[in-house]
């Protein structure tokens, strides 16, 4: 990374930015040791941790506070020598840097990352936590866990050389936002969030360092070819937005092509079965694959009926795509099974509804009502 020149001075700011965040990557890494105290020690003190994280930022903020004030006054003095100052605040932050994310990349390598507890593997999926969902999407794939560990610990070793710091910004900085957002959006322990975000604001940091050369790169270069001349300018810029607007136009169109997406759309229970004329008891799915219990329509996703009311096996059940006309209440679903149901919806509210239909050579009735979710 190029040094500071001594005769460019940083602005304050950009000091207390770097010194902050040296700070926190110190007081970050004097945290490393409760990784290895037993799980009594978690979950009795847990709670606490979140005013730890607290009391860690703001003693950061207040010593980089005084620290940079102090810098900055000696330095109109030039009673200090700044370019030192911010080789050894960079190096921490490169150093802790590359400590803290090698860590998560050894750890997915290794299995103490992504791994579903085997309890959670036979909960209904409506039931589990998004940190339990994230879990078991990228646990189900080794490869794709070894793939995310090895661009972490590839991009960590490339932050200890100042050479290749950037290099190893640019692999780390996208692989960071998107475990920020994870842990945001799909809510995953506070101190995992807490740390994912000020990884990528220290690598932001780093990467604002060479601002210059990246304007250089990605808005000031143009390839040498001609200009294609398409007459007036607003007519080129349009052109532009095109591709944008047919992707947004074309899938907006299927949507409003397939209205029926929305009219059944959601988990039915069936209330009532009755075929060819005889009612069929609650207990009936039991034994018979075709007492359904429940019925799902997905949309452009298909459609599934299902005897068993507390899961669905598609061994078990009837699994199709369906068309439904919302004009005519009329209902057809072609079944992977070559079998095919035609029926009519009536009373129909967003509720409830009636089905009534011919299935191979079964008549049937039902009446349905729609399960919350």
């Amino acid at each position: 990374m190029a040094e500071v020149p001594p005769n460019r001075q940083m602005s304050w700011f950009l000091k207390f930015c770097e010194s902050t965040l040296a700070a926190i990557a110190l007081l970050n890494s004097l945290l490393i040791p409760l990784e290895f105290l037993p799980v009594a020690f978690f979950e009795q003190y847990g709670q606490y941790f979140g005013y730890l994280l607290i009391g860690m930022v703001m003693v950061a903020l207040l010593s980089s506070l005084i620290y940079t004030w102090v810098w900055h006054q000696r330095e109109h003095s030039r009673a200090i020598n700044s370019p030192l100052h911010h080789a050894w605040l960079r190096a921490i932050i490169r150093y802790w840097l590359a400590l803290s994310i090698a860590s998560y990349g050894f750890a997915k390598i290794l299995k103490t990352q992504f791994q579903t507890p085997t309890f959670l593997l036979d909960m209904p999926l409506n039931e589990l936590r998004g940190m339990d969902l994230t879990w078991y999407y990228f646990g189900y794939s080794y490869p794709f866990a070894i793939s995310v560990g090895l661009f972490q610990i590839v991009g960590s070793i490339l932050l200890l050389y100042r050479r290749t710091t950037l290099l190893g910004v640019v692999i780390l900085l996208p692989v960071m936002v998107n475990i920020v957002l994870i842990n945001l959006f799909y809510q995953i322990s506070p101190g995992a969030f807490f740390n994912s975000v000020v990884y990528s604001l220290a690598l932001v940091f780093l990467l604002l360092l060479h601002w210059k050369k990246l304007k250089t790169i990605f808005w000031d270069a143009v390839d040498g070819l001609p200009s294609i001349l398409l007459g007036r300018s607003w007519f080129k810029h349009s052109l532009r937005l095109l591709p944008i607007a047919v992707a947004f136009i074309s899938l907006k169109v299927l949507i409003i092509t397939h209205p029926y997406d929305q009219s059944l759309k959601g988990s039915w229970k069936v209330e009532k079965l009755i075929r060819n004329g005889r009612l069929q008891p609650t207990t009936a799915w039991l034994t018979d694959p075709k007492a359904w219990s429940r019925i799902y329509f997905s949309g452009l996703e298909g459609c599934a009926f299902s005897p068993n009311p507390y899961r669905f096996t598609a061994s078990e059940g009837l699994v199709g795509s369906y068309a439904f006309d919302s004009l005519q209440n009329k209902l057809e679903i072609a079944f992977y099974s070559r079998d095919t149901l035609r029926a009519t919806i009536s009373q129909r509210t967003a509720e409830a509804m009636r089905l009534q239909g011919v299935l191979g050579r079964d008549t049937l009735d039902m009446q349905l009502a729609r399960l919350q979710r």
